[in-house]
């Protein structure tokens, strides 16, 4: 790995991990992009095709744990991938085993904070397809988090009520909806389409939302 990709990963995990995750991202040959905070998505795995590398994605605007998480899931992924290719199941066995062993190595070298540790080891032995864990890693991951501006109506999606209007990242003005396994349906005000968004998105709620929610109902 070249110096300035060290570098550019730096600030997005924790420091003591980054040594390792050099050389896995180096043995394994993978192309790693830091994202933009996806409304769908914490991160994803391409496999490789022909003069492209595998390649992980991770949402930039996770804190450094939950981003280490993230990365794990998703290079589970790839090195299923490289065992059985199209043959196992995207999140099954396989995966659930080494995405759980990867957990319990990494606790083990003591790259997650150890307010983490119980939870994550707990939580390696019955991992999910997505999100960052059960509800408790969840609300530990989220004390890392920085800050959101409660005086600005700044929330996570899933705690917002249903039918509440809010301001995604991109700007668009939305109203949440049903929520279709783990991902929220949220219709879109401007163009009336829906989109999935995942729980953990970071929204700007609208104020006097249910009045303008009743507002848009009735034209």
């Amino acid at each position: 790995m070249q110096p300035a990709y060290k570098e550019k990963l730096a600030p997005y995990v924790p420091a003591q991990a980054l040594e390792e995750l050099v050389r896995l991202i180096d043995s394994h040959q993978i192309q790693v992009n830091i994202r933009r905070g996806r409304l769908s998505k914490l991160g994803d795995f391409r496999p490789a095709r022909q003069a492209s590398p595998d390649r992980i994605s991770v949402n930039g605007n996770l804190n450094i744990y939950a981003f280490l998480m993230v990365f794990l899931h998703e290079l589970a992924h790839l090195l299923v991938w490289k065992q059985k290719g199209r043959a196992a199941s995207p999140h099954g066995k396989l995966w659930k085993d080494t995405f759980g062993f990867l957990l319990r190595e990494f606790v083990g070298k003591g790259f997650f904070h150890p307010s983490l540790e119980d939870a994550l080891i707990d939580y390696s032995f019955q991992v999910k397809a997505a999100g960052l864990g059960s509800p408790e890693l969840q609300r530990r991951l989220h004390l890392f988090d920085p800050e959101l501006d409660a005086n600005e109506g700044q929330m996570f999606l899933e705690e917002l009520p249903y039918s509440s209007l809010f301001v995604a990242a991109n700007g668009r003005l939305f109203r949440k909806e049903d929520q279709l396994r783990k991902r929220f349906r949220c219709l879109c005000l401007r163009n009336k389409r829906t989109y999935l968004f995942h729980p953990m998105a970071r929204v700007t709620l609208v104020e006097n939302e249910i009045s303008k929610s009743k507002s848009f109902h009735n034209n």
